[in-house]
């Protein structure tokens, strides 16, 4: 099966590392939408709210941490995402899976998530406002700065893609991550996975892992460096 040849290219240790992120994931959506009596409607509601830019969400810190601990632990997290002060020595044959037009093809510098925001005019003679929002730009930027980017040498993609070789939309997700080192964007993926894929498709592990990883973990991820 397919999932066995992704569990299996990890290894042990990073598979459960992974599982445990699955788990968190669900146990998250339990939380948040308990009148949701299936999976699939939990994923549509979450997408749905990730689109509308709702995320007043309640969470489970000690799960959070203890997830983020055991990926850090496995190594899983790197495999993912790096920071800009790591490195990376292994290196995987990703043009074994990707064929040349898939991993050479053009997307919209707005479909990557780059955390592009639209920059309002400010009156020149309003100095108390250009001066606040001066300073609020410069902590975004911070913030940008100390999140992790994807991997694209990373393992979790390499397994990815070998588990998912006749899965082109797989394959074109994990042709943006290995050729541009950017995820798509939260709100895009959100409007994709609500536009073409329903009920159980919409929860099949592939497509959850697309959802867990560029939205659920770095929301994890972003809520610690928040704290710091």
């Amino acid at each position: 099966m397919d999932r066995d040849v992704f569990e299996s290219t990890l290894g042990k240790e990073k598979a459960h590392a992974y599982a445990m992120l699955e788990d968190s994931f669900e146990e998250f959506l339990n939380l948040n939408y308990p009148n949701k009596h299936s999976l699939s409607e939990m994923v549509k509601c979450y997408l749905a709210d990730i689109k509308n830019q709702n995320v007043n969400w309640t969470v489970n810190d000690s799960l959070n941490i203890s997830t983020l601990d055991q990926l850090e632990k496995s190594g899983l997290r790197k495999d993912i995402l790096l920071y800009n002060n790591e490195s990376y020595k292994e290196r995987f044959d990703f043009g074994n899976y990707l064929n040349k037009d898939t991993s050479t093809v053009e997307i919209e510098i707005g479909e990557i998530d780059e955390d592009f925001e639209e920059v309002e005019e400010i009156p020149l003679t309003d100095r108390k406002v250009e001066k606040q929002f001066r300073k609020e730009e410069l902590e975004r930027r911070k913030i940008r700065d100390k999140f992790p980017k994807p991997n694209r040498n990373g393992l979790f993609y390499y397994a990815l893609v070998k588990a998912q070789s006749n899965n082109e939309e797989v394959k074109l997700y994990a042709s943006l991550i290995t050729k541009y080192g950017e995820g798509p964007s939260p709100s895009l993926i959100a409007g994709a996975f609500l536009e073409n894929f329903s009920g159980n498709e919409l929860i099949k592990w592939e497509n959850r892992l697309i959802i867990i990883v560029e939205i659920y973990l770095k929301s994890l991820i972003y809520n610690e460096i928040m704290k710091e």
